[in-house]
């Protein structure tokens, strides 16, 4: 097993069978399914680094058709037992195997590449992968840590970055040109995370709040209000981009 492999099983080897698919009130993806619910409208999505599948169960609800692939056989188990228990079958696939290494007869819609380029040796090989996986005029999201994390500047995140497998953050003038040339043209942006935010993620004592933002929708609009002032401040922990091709 290379070492990349053995770091995410180990990873996922905490995860647990979610009990519900989540919805746009969620705390933890409530930005990204923000922007997925403004571009994913076609039905035909790629999920590069599915993890347990949370985002594809989410988007098989919304009627759109999702293949999600994953390098650690734990979070695909994971997502197959999911798979039945939210009877989504024929509306989600997940494949277990190295994005750069499979072979693929098709190409997609949509495609989402959500927190993997800061895992990768080579991002602009995935890159390059993608452009062929989109279809004309398809459209790619991706997003990634920030470089311009306020936590970075208080010297207080390079634990969790070794932790998580980060082997670099962006700036969102670096993450755009690394996506442009390869063809892409850049359509949206977004800065996101402030510190109040970032800081639930990275430190230990934040993911009792995370469960309970989860829960209660008023607790995580709060959070978020709050946070939306603290990113104005000190600057944003996360990049969306939408590209297309």
């Amino acid at each position: 097993m290379s070492d990349f492999k053995n770091f995410y099983e180990k990873y996922h080897a905490s995860r647990f069978l979610p009990k519900k698919i989540i919805d746009e009130k969620n705390f933890t993806y409530k930005h990204i399914i923000s922007v997925l619910d403004k571009f994913c409208k076609d039905r035909d999505v790629l999920d590069v680094g599915s993890g347990v599948g949370t985002i594809d169960f989410y988007l098989a609800s919304k009627e759109k058709n999702v293949t999600g692939i994953e390098i650690s056989e734990k979070a695909i188990d994971i997502s197959q037992k999911s798979l039945r228990v939210f009877n989504l079958k024929g509306r989600v696939k997940f494949i277990c195997g190295d994005f750069l290494k499979l072979k693929f007869r098709r190409t997609f819609s949509f495609v989402i590449c959500s927190e993997v380029l800061e895992h990768l040796k080579d991002d602009n090989a995935a890159i390059k992968k993608i452009l062929n996986l989109v279809k004309k005029d398809g459209l790619v999201m991706i997003t990634v840590p920030s470089k311009n994390a306020p936590l970075i500047k208080f010297g207080v995140i390079k634990k969790f970055d070794e932790r998580s497998g980060h082997l670099r953050r962006y700036y969102l003038d670096d993450l755009k040109h690394l996506i442009e040339k390869n063809r892409f043209k850049v359509i949206f942006s977004k800065k996101t995370e402030g510190i109040l935010r970032n800081s639930l993620f990275v430190f230990k004592f934040g993911r009792l709040i995370i469960r309970v933002a989860n829960r209660f929708g008023f607790i995580s609009d709060i959070i978020t209000f709050l946070d939306d002032i603290s990113l104005n401040l000190f600057g944003e922990s996360q990049i969306i981009i939408i590209a297309t091709k």
